[in-house]
């Protein structure tokens, strides 16, 4: 396959905003809090849906750190640093919350799904891994973000890539699936012959016997 592309940084194509931070322990207020992502909520590989947001105590100014569907978290610190697409309703929004950097793509240039599968390449892993800081705690500095390398095919092949990116890892949870099953298959005929030789032995002691 062959398609134009353009080598930018990160910054150039989407903006980047850190999550909002806490100035005091989280407490839930399941009736009038508002609704925030925080680290813990980002449990898949792909795909982080609002509706994991538990709602809390915030007090500020929250609007510049408000997501919606379309948008994109990336997880700043830990040994973990990927990113995942935002899903859920058009008229749904919770506040991100640090260590979560928001990237919003200017989709003129990029689609928030080859966006987040780009950072999660290996190519973009390892500028990543240069640029760690931090022992005890992993940390992707701000300005290392921002200068990330990128490289942008047009918006046809981006979607081509990741429509083939969800079949490949569809097929790969199948074939999980698929594995899981053959293993338990396998556990259950090997303990029915285990069973069938117990019960001919103990048949063939009764015959003895008399």
């Amino acid at each position: 396959m062959t398609y134009r592309h353009e080598i930018k940084t990160l910054s150039d194509v989407c903006g980047i905003q850190s999550g909002f931070t806490a100035r005091s322990a989280l407490v839930e207020d399941g009736l009038r809090g508002i609704p925030a992502l925080q680290m813990g909520d980002l449990r898949s590989d792909f795909e982080v849906p609002l509706a994991a947001a538990s709602r809390y105590k915030l007090e500020g100014r929250l609007d510049r750190y408000a997501v919606g569907a379309g948008d994109v978290l990336f997880r700043s610190r830990g040994d973990k640093n990927t990113a995942m697409v935002v899903v859920g309703d058009t008229d749904e929004e919770a506040v991100a919350l640090l260590p979560l950097i928001i990237l919003r793509a200017n989709k003129d240039l990029v689609l928030p799904d080859f966006l987040a599968w780009l950072i999660n390449q290996p190519e973009a892993q390892r500028y990543l891994d240069s640029c760690a800081r931090g022992t005890k705690l992993r940390m992707i500095p701000r300005d290392c973000l921002d200068k990330m390398p990128v490289s942008i095919p047009d918006l046809v092949t981006q979607k081509l890539v990741v429509e083939v990116s969800r079949l490949a890892a569809k097929e790969a949870g199948l074939l999980r699936e698929l594995a899981a099953k053959k293993e338990e298959f396998t556990s259950f005929a090997l303990l029915r012959q285990v069973r069938n030789a117990q019960l001919h032995g103990n048949e063939a002691g009764h015959k003895v016997a008399r």
